[in-house]
């Protein structure tokens, strides 16, 4: 069963680098099972990044938070790792309703 998991961070340099970043490690994250739900910043505070994350398995988490090369992309990228809050999701959810929004 997936994990869905909630996320918050401080990027220091937009969120189109930010973007950017995550296209370039499309390998990566396929590697770790990991896809992106929803990426957006704060319309008032554009530094704030929240995230909603698909991953597999709890091991798929850990494997992200332990893997230092992409960790230094998305320090490269603006991401301050320090500030980063991921909150797992419980198993009563439900999306897109009632229709999906997707804009690239």
């Amino acid at each position: 069963m997936a994990i869905l998991v909630k996320g918050q961070i401080t990027i220091t340099k937009g969120f189109d680098t930010w973007q950017k970043m995550v296209y370039e490690q499309d390998g990566k994250l396929e590697e770790h099972g990991i896809k992106f739900l929803f990426a957006g910043t704060e319309r008032e505070n554009p530094d704030q990044l929240h995230v909603v994350m698909m991953f597999p398995n709890m091991e798929a988490i850990q494997a992200f938070r332990d893997d230092d090369e992409l960790t230094e992309k998305r320090r490269e990228a603006g991401a301050e790792i320090e500030s980063g809050v991921m909150t797992p999701i419980s198993d009563d959810y439900f999306t897109n309703y009632p229709d999906a929004y997707i804009k690239n």
